[in-house]
Formats: C-alpha cells, sequence, structure tokens
C-alpha cells in the first residue's frame, strides 16, 4: 500500500471516529440493561450487542458500497423546489418542530404520564428478556442508524471509491465509538460484573434524562424558530437567509 494510501485510510478512519463520537447514543446500552432488570442472560446480551455493532457496520458498508457515491454527487441544493414551495415546506417543517418541542415541555412537567412512561419502559424490558426480542431489537436498532447524519455522513465519505477493506474498519470504528456505553456494558457483562455495571449505567442515566430530554427540547425549538425565521425572511425579502434553492 502506498503512502498516499496508507494517509488516505487514516484520514478516513480518523473521520469515523469523530462522526462516530458526533453520533454517540445510550440507546443501545439503555435497551441491554432494561434486558437484564427484565432477567436476560448475560449470554443473550453479549449477543444482542454483537448484533448491533456487526450489522450496523454491515449496513454501513453495502450502503457505501452501493449508493456512497452516488449520494455523494447529489447536487442536494439544486434538487430543492423553488423558493415560495421551499418557504411553505419550511415553515410547515418550523411549525412542527415547535408543536413537538411545546408537547415534550407539557410531558415534562407531567410526572403521571413519567411514571407510564416509566412502567411501559420496564414491560419493554420484559419482552427483551427473550434472546428472540433482543434479536428483534438489534434488528430494528440498526435500521435506525439510516436516520442519523453522522452515519449517512460515513456512508457517503467512504463510498468515494475507497478500498473495501478500509470501507469495513470505517464503518466498525464508527460503530464501535458511536455505541461506546454498550461497549462498556458489553465487556462488564463478559468479565461477569454487568449487575453492578447496569446499576450504575440506570443511575447515572436517571441523573442525566432530565438534561437530555431539556437539551433536545431545546433543539427542537431552536430549529423549528429557525425554520420559520428563514421562511418569514422569504416572504419579506424574497431571499432566504441560510439557503437559497433558487427561482
Amino acid at each position: 500500500m502506498t503512502d498516499g494510501a496508507l494517509e488516505g485510510a487514516a484520514g478516513l478512519l480518523l473521520a469515523a471516529a469523530g462522526l462516530g463520537v458526533a453520533g454517540l447514543d445510550p440507546t443501545g446500552a439503555l435497551l441491554a440493561v432494561a434486558a437484564l432488570a427484565a432477567g436476560a442472560r448475560p449470554r443473550a446480551v453479549l449477543a444482542f450487542g454483537a448484533l448491533v455493532l456487526v450489522l450496523t457496520a454491515g449496513l454501513g458498508v453495502v450502503l457505501s458500497v452501493t449508493a456512497g457515491a452516488s449520494l455523494a454527487g447529489v447536487d442536494w441544493a439544486g434538487a430543492l423546489p423553488g423558493g415560495p414551495v421551499t418557504a411553505a415546506l419550511e415553515a410547515l417543517a418550523g411549525a412542527l418542530a415547535l408543536g413537538w418541542a411545546a408537547r415534550r415541555l407539557r410531558r415534562g412537567a407531567d410526572a403521571v404520564r413519567e411514571e407510564a412512561a416509566a412502567d411501559a419502559g420496564r414491560r419493554s424490558g420484559a419482552r427483551l428478556a427473550g434472546g428472540a426480542g433482543l434479536t428483534g431489537a438489534a434488528v430494528v436498532f440498526t435500521a435506525g442508524a439510516v436516520l442519523d447524519p453522522s452515519f449517512v455522513g460515513l456512508v457517503v465519505l467512504a463510498g468515494r471509491g475507497e478500498p473495501l477493506v478500509g470501507v469495513v474498519a470505517a464503518h466498525l470504528v464508527w460503530s464501535v465509538v458511536s455505541q461506546a456505553p454498550l461497549v462498556l456494558l458489553l465487556v462488564a457483562v463478559a468479565r461477569g460484573g454487568h449487575e453492578r455495571a447496569a446499576a450504575l449505567f440506570a443511575r447515572w442515566w436517571d441523573r442525566v434524562r432530565p438534561a437530555v430530554h431539556h437539551l433536545v427540547t431545546a433543539a427542537l425549538a431552536l430549529l423549528g424558530a429557525g425554520l420559520l425565521l428563514d421562511a418569514g425572511w422569504y416572504a419579506a425579502t424574497g431571499r432566504f437567509l441560510v439557503l437559497d434553492p433558487g427561482p
């Protein structure tokens, strides 16, 4: 392998690691903790984690090899409809985002709904406790990766004529980094300390969950306000503040 190829592979791996940090997701670990709390066997949880990591990387490799180059060549701005249509779509999306943020605020203030959500989570854990439930959860969870912008970004980067070995390595790096909480939990399970690790993770999540809830709500509110502002600016001036797709 030439020096240029080595530098390209190293750059792709660094990009994959950075995108993995951007896509850091505790959901897989939360599912594993719920399954353990519901009585799932450690071996089933290990299989769940391995499936999530391998299937996510495999999905990324397939998409990079088959569609990555095509996605990289798309002129997304040129694909947008004309100004008035874009402004109307922005206004609609902004209103939906603000409505979602308001709904999250109301839910956050309702203790009864929070308790109902906790009960639903416990029931979900019971369903996950079986091997079939964990396998199904791994497949569904993996499919959701296509909604992660950092995953899509790596699909595009790795699809630009990179060697297959580099593509596989990059997606494995993204999978491991983005699922770092799950990986740490799997290590604890493999070492036999999963009960303590699951309890610690559950306590940590209970502490940070309100902050995460408020951060997501604030992000939705900012997104909605920004979209409405951009649409309003177009209505007033005929130009967009953020993105002008052209006439």
